[in-house]
């Protein structure tokens, strides 16, 4: 009887780290800069859903333009500047929300908003009032949200505007967007008199005008973190270090003194996990609504992301419930990050990069290998990611000379992520220090797969090829040597191959030794080492798949 084999990569019953390519970059230009407004120095952070920039040390409570842009002048937004009153320490958070979300709201696409400064008051001014914001004040429900109902005694269109404060024509003011000094917003009354509801809300630079806009709700978010893998490398250490919550909420506060602290809580789920950390706080907003953008954070800088922020590409965000109530958050590891997500032995990567047509982002310098140093940054040098310029890197190396390829060794130690992000540059005399190969953010990414044998020779890049490789999969099962069918699939620390003979059955076989930190056999892939094995023929079917095992 003639054996079937058929290849499933399963995940099992675990989720993936993860780890995504950064979005487009964003700039914030505006008064802050001077007479400059240049475009493209003050880049904005997050995405790929929201970026944001804080602006610090201005007057405070003084009046101030901005626009987000692309890095140039090509496309920014809103329409006209973006007008903000500073708080009383002279600072503001702008947030930048991409693309056309389709919930209802307007603007309709690419909305800019920014933290409400605590010392603004609003109106709504328009033909139904006689443009005075005085006659329609809104009231604060939190959270920088505006809300009020007003009566409009005529079927009509009617257009309006936004006030700060009401009544006046010389701070704020805006309508089709929030671009000071606009185009009018407008809406439809079709009874005589007819009651309209308006919601302003400033942080998501968005506003709702109609007979069906919704209440707002009340609710207590309780955010809940697992610590158990940081304390299994000892990077948290619950005698000394604190985890806490930090996001737009709380001005995303870098230290436990203004942040959201978390206390342990071993039966918060009402299981045996005695290292989950939890914390409560309440938020008012619209019934769905984004309730802020977060991350968890620790005042352990030696393992956090920047300022012990959580290494994790984008924020995390969570969406209020349609009533009030209590809104429990899935218990989540801190980083996303799972033992095997780190490096259990030290390790020797080597990186290459062609250097073949090279040329440089944004400014199209080719590459001269005769006096052009190739360099490499990124969080696999020891403290993460350092200064571009010749000083903090080292050059990498012309192997063989003579040709265009570069190679670098790094020594990673244990308890570093296998997951590696890096971008290759070029120093050069015609800019101070370097030129990058593509846009920031725009890196590359790819997984140390195999750590047996001490070394591990990444894959070859091409400058200027952002490529980004899949964290583990790709199981196949195809004809091989006689009696044997060759298995392959691309594996990594803590991913392991299992077989069974049925789906249905709960009898998988494991084979443990195909652990990336085991493994030796296979071969160099686009996506890194290729685990291989030749599995003997036998009557009936075959299925595998791949679980990340711990």
């Amino acid at each position: 009887m003639k054996s079937s084999f058929k290849s499933f990569a399963f995940l099992g019953a675990v989720a993936l780290s993860a780890f995504v390519a950064h979005a487009q970059p964003y700039y914030l230009a505006g008064d802050f800069q001077g007479t400059t407004w240049d475009p493209g120095t003050n880049q904005m952070t997050g995405g790929p859903v929201e970026y944001d920039y804080t602006v610090t040390n201005q007057t405070p409570n003084a009046l101030a333009g901005f626009k987000v842009t692309d890095g140039t002048w090509n496309h920014s937004w809103p329409g006209n500047n973006l007008e903000v009153q500073y708080d009383a320490t002279g600072s503001v958070t702008i947030h930048f929300y991409p693309g056309s979300p389709n919930d209802g709201w307007l603007p309709l696409a690419n909305r800019v908003g920014y933290d409400d400064p605590g010392n603004l008051t609003w109106g709504v001014a328009g033909d139904f009032d006689g443009w005075d914001g005085t006659q329609c004040p809104l009231t604060s429900i939190g959270n920088g949200v505006y809300s009020n109902s007003f009566v409009v005694a005529t079927a009509q269109t009617s257009g309006f505007k936004f006030q700060s404060p009401p009544g006046s024509w010389t701070n704020i003011y805006f309508g089709a967007d929030f671009g000071n000094n606009n185009a009018n917003g407008s809406f439809t009354t079709t009874n005589s008199p007819q009651t309209v509801p308006f919601v302003l809300d400033l942080p998501h630079g968005r506003y709702y005008v109609g007979q069906f806009a919704p209440p707002p709700v009340t609710n207590q978010v309780v955010f809940a973190v697992d610590m158990t893998v940081q304390l299994q490398l000892g990077n948290f250490n619950p005698a000394a270090d604190t985890v806490f919550v930090s996001g737009i909420f709380n001005g995303w506060a870098a230290t436990s003194t203004n942040a959201l602290v978390l206390t342990n809580y071993p039966t918060y789920d009402g299981g045996s996990n005695t290292n989950i950390y939890y914390a409560t706080y309440t938020f008012v907003g619209l019934p769905g609504s984004i309730g802020s953008q977060y991350k968890f954070t620790c005042n352990d800088l030696a393992f956090g992301g920047s300022s012990g922020y959580e290494p994790i590409s984008n924020n995390r965000s969570f969406n209020l419930l349609a009533t009030n109530g209590i809104l429990p958050l899935p218990v989540v590891k801190f980083g996303d990050a799972y033992l095997s997500d780190y490096l259990t032995a030290d390790m020797i990567v080597n990186f290459t990069v062609n250097m073949t047509n090279a040329t440089t982002y944004p400014d199209g310098h080719v590459f001269d290998p005769a006096n052009d140093q190739v360099y490499i940054n990124g969080n696999f040098l020891p403290g993460g990611w350092s200064s571009w310029d010749p000083i903090s890197l080292t050059p990498m190396q012309n192997n063989p000379a003579g040709s265009e390829i570069y190679t670098y060794s790094a020594y990673i130690p244990a308890g570093a992520y296998i997951r590696l992000d890096y971008l290759y540059s070029i120093g050069y005399s015609a800019v101070t220090n370097y030129a990058n190969e593509a846009p920031a953010y725009d890196d590359h990414f790819r997984d140390i797969r195999a750590t047996a044998t001490g070394t591990y020779n990444l894959p070859e890049d091409m400058f200027g090829n952002q490529y980004s490789e899949p964290d583990f999969g790709q199981l196949t099962a195809a004809s091989a040597l006689p009696g044997n069918v060759s298995v392959t699939w691309v594996g990594r620390p803590g991913i392991e191959l299992q077989v069974n003979t049925n789906l249905s059955g709960s009898s998988w076989q494991t084979m443990t030794a195909t652990d990336g930190t085991n493994w030796i056999s296979g071969y160099s892939s686009t996506n890194g080492f290729a685990s291989q094995t030749n599995w003997p023929a036998a009557s009936g079917q075959r299925f595998f798949r791949l679980i990340k095992s711990w």
